[in-house]
């Protein structure tokens, strides 16, 4: 799966970490809070504040990959010790000999969703205080030790976004066509709601396992009228809406099996054009929480340049959307750095109106995955 917590190659990247980081551990520790300093440094003026939340809280995300972009450009004469100078040194020779470095997302300890690293046989975190300040900002561990698992299925998700997000998780019966990829609604204490999850990993297990992940919950759990309406409400004017939630859980059942049935597309397009549709619902959701309904002249796109649709999975420039998860880790920060530099300016407009770029952008995505006639 794509960024899974595990150790690929076991037994080599195990020799290899015991032969070039174990015996300088310390420096490559000293490396890596060099490393951060960096980051923080670019990262914490281009957006101080997140989600309500003041830099670093709650970007893991952001800093881990600024983080995995510096290290391709880093040089020793940047570094500002002898010790973080050794820990470049043996982390270079570990990785010139066939050591492994990825990037990779899970559950960590039960308590919340994490992007961290694989590093040979350790466990790198270089954003461990984006959830408690007051914890180091680097920590490096054996990967067994760092009881950073996979997330299993839907029901395990739902588990640790209660615990992290402070969520109440329903079935998506709302959307019965994006309910196979997105078989989750959230709602946090707020009233916002979230369609869920737009994951890379997410939409991989969902694959993966034949849509039994999504008919699991989808079949299961049950989407109280309120919620329902309330996101009605919201969505009005999207296609596929559901009448009430009964037909929408019929709906949506119905929509994991003729996604298992078809297999026309390859499906990471299938999964990354409906993270695309998500990533548009979720946009008009927290528009809709925090605006009053708009009047029709309100309708016009928010941002003719770098618009930003979700901070996380996808990203629009000149009129083009793009899903982060189909891009490489280099095209995802270069469009990252363009996107908080008018972030600023995002957040007025979006104030100001429920687009009609997302209402078109989800149509778009639903009328690709359908039988054509």
């Amino acid at each position: 799966m794509p960024n899974e917590p595990r150790v690929i190659d076991a037994a080599r990247q195990t020799r290899l970490t015991a032969d070039y980081l174990l015996p300088h551990l310390a420096d490559v520790e000293a490396f890596f809070l060099a490393l951060r300093a960096q980051v923080d440094a670019e990262l914490a003026p281009r957006q101080p504040v997140k989600l309500g939340k003041p830099y670093p809280l709650g970007q893991c995300l952001e800093i881990t990959l600024a983080a995995q972009q510096l290290l391709k450009a880093v040089t020793p004469v940047q570094l500002p010790s002898a010790a973080a100078s050794a820990g470049y040194a043996a982390h270079l020779a570990f990785r010139r000999a066939g050591g492994m470095l990825r990037q990779v997302w899970g559950d960590l300890r039960g308590e919340f969703f994490q992007n961290a690293f694989q590093l040979g046989s350790l466990y790198l975190d270089v954003s461990n205080d984006t959830v408690t300040p007051s914890k180091p900002k680097v920590e490096i561990l054996p990967f067994a030790e760092a009881r950073f698992v996979a997330v299993r299925d839907y029901e395990h998700f739902s588990q640790v976004a209660r615990r992290y997000w402070k969520v109440e998780v329903y079935p998506n019966h709302i959307l019965p066509e994006l309910a196979p990829y997105c078989p989750l609604l959230c709602q946090y204490p707020d009233g916002r709601l979230i369609v869920a999850e737009i994951s890379a990993y997410m939409a991989s297990l969902t694959a993966a396992g034949r849509f039994q992940p999504s008919e699991q919950v989808l079949d299961r759990w049950t989407l109280p009228d309120a919620v329902f309406y309330q996101a009605q409400q919201a969505l009005q004017g999207h296609p596929q809406l559901a009448a009430d939630p009964a037909s929408g859980r019929r709906q949506a059942l119905q929509a994991c099996r003729v996604q298992r049935r078809q297999f026309l597309q390859p499906m990471a397009q299938r999964g990354n054009r409906m993270m695309l549709a998500a990533s548009a619902i979720n946009q008009q959701l927290a528009l809709a929480s925090s605006t009053p309904a708009p009047q029709a002249s309100q309708t016009a796109p928010l941002l003719q340049g770098v618009a930003q649709m979700n901070a996380r999975e996808a990203i629009t420039i000149d009129g083009q959307t793009y899903a982060l998860a189909s891009l490489s880790d280099e095209a995802r920060q270069n469009l990252h750095n363009l996107q908080m530099c008018e972030q600023r300016a995002q957040e007025l407009q979006r104030d100001l109106a429920i687009t009609q770029t997302a209402r078109n952008t989800y149509a778009q995505a639903l009328k690709a995955l359908l039988p054509q006639a």
